[in-house]
């Protein structure tokens, strides 16, 4: 069909479609991508073959692939996109992230300009406008990019500064698809990064990506970077970038695409009942955040230096003031040090004040770290950080400023929650004690979307040890336990808790059962292995000790050891209460107690349903 329709047929054809980009916090639209919604109608395996067709000039005797008409179809694209973007009803509030062929980036200047007529025609400021760049196609060689004095690179941030200059935003899409990635985060420093194919799909089945999705999060996150996880299907896919820290999902569980503008949802009803159904794991540090949160007026671009001079003048107790955009995102900060020259002078305030002659504002802005709200205090403080000599942090919740943290404010954030894990805290172990575990359980309970796996541990011969070689060993005992668990078991989606004495409670979320069995299998043989280095030498040569068993009998007892009642909740458990699963937990402990591995497993789904083995 293409082929018979030829360019000049299919460029004027293109219809544009809006996907919905979402935030998990708030269930808010912030904005939609604009993508080829009509590729397969006109005869193209995808809008990427589209693309690449245009792009291909590699055979004179095909139609479609014989001549450059990439750049044809890229003004065309965005035409259609910013018409499409303009009918949206609430547009003001939302950002349109437009892609740019990374194959026509030596047109950059030309785009640019071409993108600022497009939106004055439709009225459509070009603040709300995130230009965006693929990683699918590779426009500049990685090696390359190391060299901060290298041409490559040099031309790199040329090019990406005249694309920021359109709006101050900037994305990099299909991040992850193998071209230069972690180098190109560096030089571009994006707002947004889009996550590629391979960090979404399938990803609930696949612990090592879900590990790096962590690791990746919390790099951007350190960068200032947002990230979004494109592609999102399924629920289950959504709560691992969800808890792993990406920022906003896009994809078919938010809609799709929508050829109608007036259809996009801006309220996403189906992120907020998934959230709250999940809001165990939900516990930030928001409402501490925001309690020390200085909500001081921000100034916005545009304002006149006479104004900036005036809000000094009257709050003569502030040294800075946030710096924002039209729809109320931060752009930095204006700091009154770097007003003084002008202010000391003799004709310094005149000429700032007169618009003509003087600077504007946005040359005074000072770049300053940012975090969300819902952001963990930790992880603000270790952003704060990295930002050397930063004034503050600026507070935002979905991108729009809401005030300002110091670094007192921060710590004192920290020091709250620390108090109010140490109340909880089991003194021996410095794990979390039972109110915790107890909050851990109902949160798992109430979660009936995922998956859970709960592990009862504890000692066997735990009695006759302490007897013999004294409560100082047994305590050793315990901490060496304790700390096996922290160092055997993954980090990330895994709770680990001292319920007192020698129990303890381990928690893991979106295991699988066999893969939950063989880590707690691997962490009993090793504490039973390095245990033994507390008996004296004849003992463990013996490999049993003489002592009294519970009922007070002298007999041979085995070296020290632990075993573990192992349960699991799947996805749509029907468990109502803590109560419903204890009775299974003492019943496997028994069992464990006597079983050769020292486990004993089975899976339950409620009161109503027979546990299964």
């Amino acid at each position: 069909m293409a082929r018979s329709m030829g360019w000049s047929s299919i460029i004027p054809h293109l219809h544009m479609a809006l996907e919905p980009i979402v935030g998990v916090h708030s269930g808010r639209t912030i904005g939609v991508e604009a993508v080829i919604g009509n590729a397969t109608d006109l005869g193209f395996a995808s809008a990427h073959d589209l693309l690449d067709c245009a792009a291909d000039t590699g055979n004179p005797d095909d139609p479609l692939r014989c001549s450059d008409r990439l750049a044809e179809v890229e003004i065309q694209a965005h035409a259609a996109a910013i018409a499409l973007f303009a009918r949206m009803p609430d547009r003001a509030n939302v950002k349109l992230f437009l892609n740019l062929d990374a194959r026509l980036l030596d047109r950059a200047e030309a785009m640019v300009d071409g993108l600022r007529g497009l939106l004055a025609e439709h009225d459509v400021s070009p603040s709300t406008v995130v230009p965006e760049i693929s990683e699918r196609l590779a426009f500049c060689n990685a090696e390359t990019l190391y060299d901060p004095n290298g041409a490559e690179r040099l031309e790199v941030e040329r090019v990406m500064t005249v694309l920021r200059g359109l709006s101050g935003r900037l994305a990099v899409a299909d991040f992850g698809a193998g071209y230069a990635s972690l180098p190109l985060l560096r030089v571009v420093r994006p707002d947004f990064v889009k996550l590629g194919h391979f960090f979404i799909a399938n990803v609930a089945a696949d612990r090592d990506r879900k590990l790096m999705l962590n690791a990746l999060a919390n790099i951007t996150h350190l960068m200032g970077i947002q990230m979004v996880a494109g592609r999102v299907s399924g629920v289950e896919d959504y709560q691992i970038v969800r808890h792993a820290g990406c920022d906003y999902v896009q994809g078919d569980l938010v809609g799709g695409r929508f050829p109608d503008p007036s259809q996009i949802p801006m309220d996403q009803d189906a992120i907020r009942v998934l959230n709250h159904a999940d809001q165990r794991r939900l516990h930030s540090d928001a409402a501490l955040i925001s309690a020390e949160t200085q909500r001081t007026e921000p100034i916005s671009l545009g304002t006149s230096m006479s104004a900036v001079f005036e809000r000094f003048r009257f709050q003569k107790d502030q040294n800075f003031f946030p710096v924002v955009d039209q729809v109320g995102e931060p752009v930095g900060i204006i700091r009154e040090l770097d007003l003084k020259e002008y202010t000391y002078s003799l004709y310094g305030k005149e000429l700032l004040s007169n618009r003509a002659l003087g600077r504007t504002l946005d040359a005074f802005v000072a770049s300053c770290p940012v975090a969300d709200v819902h952001t963990k205090a930790e992880k603000i403080l270790e952003v704060f950080s990295a930002s050397d000599g930063a004034e503050c942090i600026l507070i935002v919740n979905e991108r729009k400023y809401i005030g300002f943290m110091s670094a007192k404010s921060l710590l004192r954030v920290i020091n709250e929650k620390n108090l109010a894990l140490a109340r909880d805290q089991n003194p021996l172990s410095k794990l979390p004690g039972n109110n915790m575990i107890n909050e851990y359980i109902a949160g798992c309970i109430l979660d009936a979307n995922s998956t859970y796996i709960m592990v009862y541990l504890d000692f066997d011969n735990f009695k006759p040890f302490n007897d013999k070689y004294g409560y100082r060993q047994g305590d050793r005992a315990i901490t060496l336990f304790a700390e096996l668990l922290r160092k055997q078991l993954p980090q990330g989606d895994v709770f680990v808790g001292h319920v007192g004495g020698d129990d303890f409670f381990v928690g893991l979320h979106e295991f699988r059962h066999d893969q939950a069995v063989d880590l707690i299998t691997s962490m009993v043989r090793t504490f039973e292995r390095d245990v033994e280095s507390f008996y004296d030498e004849e003992t463990r040569r013996r490999g049993y000790i003489f002592a009294k068993d519970r009922e007070g009998v002298e007999r041979k007892l085995p070296l020290l050891s632990a075993s573990a009642a192992v349960v699991e909740l799947p996805r749509g458990h029907g468990v109502r209460s803590a109560d419903e699963i204890s009775g299974l937990i003492a019943t496997l402990k028994k069992a464990a107690k006597t079983a050769p591995d020292k486990i004993a497993s089975a899976c339950y789904t409620g009161a109503d349903k027979p546990a299964t083995g």
